[in-house]
């Protein structure tokens, strides 16, 4: 007899169909971040909408460094890059990293466990997982890991 969590089933939301950008979901979210079930999967498509918009930014604004030029707010599909599949892979991992330490206040909030090793609440621990993400937007633009340049 087991008296563990049994969360009803919430169907994936699939995120950022329409923009020719990679497809991402809910549910391939929750098993690449091991996210559990006991959250709304609304707030987890909201954060994933929110992390989408910012790593796209955060790509365009680079590429898109022509003099008088300047990433557009509202993306559309023709500025989509024609990724690989292993930039598919990369770039998931950017914004599942991203949205993954946008939630960390909404888990530490949720789940209320005293016992336990619960770092959803520690800075650190989202400081940590915002820099994976970082690491795979310089990946996707062929930078290195540290950023800084000789003159």
């Amino acid at each position: 007899m087991s008296f563990g969590f049994e969360a009803t089933a919430q169907d994936s939301i699939a995120i950022d169909t329409d923009s020719g950008w990679p497809e991402l979901s809910t549910g391939e979210f929750r098993q690449h971040r091991r996210i559990p079930e006991m959250f709304e999967e609304s707030v987890l498509a909201d954060s994933l909408n929110r992390s989408v918009a910012e790593v796209q930014q955060q790509l365009l604004s680079f590429i898109m460094t022509a003099p008088g030029t300047e990433a557009p707010f509202a993306l559309d599909a023709s500025l989509a890059p024609d990724f690989s599949a292993q930039q598919i892979s990369i770039y998931r991992g950017a914004v599942y990293a991203r949205s993954h330490a946008d939630l960390l206040g909404y888990f530490s909030a949720v789940d209320q466990k005293e016992a336990g090793n619960n770092k959803a609440s520690d800075e650190a621990q989202q400081d940590a997982i915002l820099a994976q993400s970082n690491r795979a937007i310089r990946l996707l633009l062929g930078l290195g890991r540290a950023g800084v340049h000789s003159l």
